[in-house]
């Protein structure tokens, strides 16, 4: 019983699972994803009420056709894949049920952020479990994975006001301050996970998701990107926005800065206010460039500065 936090999996496949985590600490995967890996590989175990040996690949493409969106089912898809891999190589399995379930494609488009109007509606929610939750999300821009363990030991005081410690991917850390608001909610909190388990522990980053969309009928994530974007255009800088959303890359965090048409307008008249007080000339591609803005309206914004200059 590797992570008693969590719903466990049918007996017959705790052998397999215990195994399984140790080749991956012996292989360094960070604890985090481990556990996330383990969480996935068990809800499997548990929905398709089949043993390791028995499941086929169209059992997983049933279960990845739960209703989650296409993000979701790369990342388990990416943990079916180690654990089936690992079964091979091991000698417990001599075929991959992996081997028959079609790729997914990442989701490129631009995601939209949540509205303010879910936010509102948050606010008039009777349960206030899902209150907290959108919350810590849109204010501190929280992964449902965060949320699902943040503890009130990771609760600190500051020289303002209250932080949280957020145990993000790869082990790493970070500290995140909170309103005052917030910081007297968490505060309030009785002693241990800001959302437990019906049972023990805490709840799985599943329920976090049902809680939100139930809530409010959007998921999670638009709540991060919403408070991504939100710091962009209060700060208007893309640093601060990747260390509060714990990236590693820039360009991720690009992803998450969702630029409206009246973002862009504005871009174009701080472009003509500077052209128009310094002889340099500036390529406006270039501003547009940097606001993440599609070939296709980079294209017809160009021809309407044309039109009028």
């Amino acid at each position: 019983m590797e992570f008693s936090d969590h719903r466990q999996p049918p007996r017959e496949w705790t052998p397999w699972l215990d195994e399984w985590v140790g080749a991956m600490r012996a292989q360094g995967n960070s604890p985090r994803t481990i556990e996330n890996w383990w969480y996935v590989v068990g809800h499997l175990a548990l929905k398709t009420r089949k043993s390791p040996e028995d499941i086929t690949g169209k059992d997983i493409i049933d279960w990845l056709n739960r209703g989650v969106g296409a993000n979701s089912k790369r990342s388990d898809v990416n943990a079916c894949t180690a654990f089936f891999g690992w079964a091979c190589r091991t000698g417990r399995r001599k075929d991959n049920p992996m081997d028959l379930v079609p790729t997914v494609h990442r989701d490129r488009r631009k995601q939209i952020p949540a509205p303010v109007e879910a936010v509102e509606k948050a606010k008039h929610c009777a349960d206030k479990r899902a209150l907290l939750t959108i919350m810590l999300m849109d204010e501190a821009g929280l992964r449902r994975s965060e949320l699902a363990t943040m503890h009130t030991r990771d609760v600190i005081d500051d020289l303002t006001g209250k932080s949280i410690i957020v145990h993000g991917k790869g082990g790493k850390d970070r500290i995140i301050p909170l309103s005052d608001q917030l910081g007297r909610i968490v505060s309030s909190l009785p002693e241990g996970y800001f959302f437990p388990g019906e049972h023990d522990g805490h709840v799985c980053h599943d329920t976090i998701y049902r809680i939100v969309k139930n809530a409010t009928g959007w998921p999670p994530h638009a709540f991060r990107r919403k408070s991504a974007t939100d710091l962009w255009r209060a700060a208007g800088d893309a640093m601060k926005v990747k260390e509060m959303l714990g990236h590693e890359s820039l360009q991720t965090t690009q992803n998450y800065i969702y630029a409206t048409l009246d973002d862009l307008r504005d871009a174009v008249d701080e472009l003509r206010a500077y052209r128009g007080t310094d002889a340099r000339e500036i390529r406006p591609e270039k501003i547009l460039e940097a606001y993440d803005v599609p070939p296709a309206i980079t294209r017809l914004l160009l021809d309407s500065i044309r039109n009028q200059e």
